[in-house]
């Protein structure tokens, strides 16, 4: 591949690593981001009452996800066949750096009770809005 085919791509990176992740709001706006974006977590064994949804990389993490999905669907249409790809094979990759990232988050904080088991699985998921059909 020649330099200047990847030029388009290597610019949509560097935005989205500059306007995008270098420049995470506060906390509290963090927050207010991720409800916004419509998230629900789903307990598929294990009682999830004793996490802390407040914790900081966990929030911090669904941040960086749902602002990926929103730059992805913003600028995949942008983008060239030819670099197609490269730019999908670079959000793919970060994904599972943020899946990862998920799956090994310390989100108890304090002693667990003793009924707990210390085996807990959960889903996370968006939830999407129906479009509705225009006649």
């Amino acid at each position: 591949m020649k330099k200047t085919e990847l030029y388009n791509v290597l610019k949509l990176f560097k935005h989205f690593q500059t306007d995008v992740l270098d420049k995470q709001p506060n906390f509290k706006k963090m927050v207010e981001d991720v409800q916004m974006m419509r998230y629900k977590i789903r307990p598929l064994q294990g009682d999830i009452s004793i996490i802390n949804f407040s914790n900081k990389a966990l929030v911090e993490t669904l941040w960086q996800l749902g602002k990926m999905e929103d730059f992805i669907a913003v600028n995949s249409k942008t983008v060239k066949k030819d670099q197609e790809q490269a730019f999908f094979r670079y959000f793919d990759s970060m994904y599972r750096h943020l899946q990862e990232k998920l799956n090994n988050l310390q989100l108890i904080e304090q002693k667990p009770p003793k009924s707990f088991r210390g085996l807990l699985e959960m889903e996370i998921f968006k939830e999407r809005r129906n479009k509705k059909k225009m006649n």
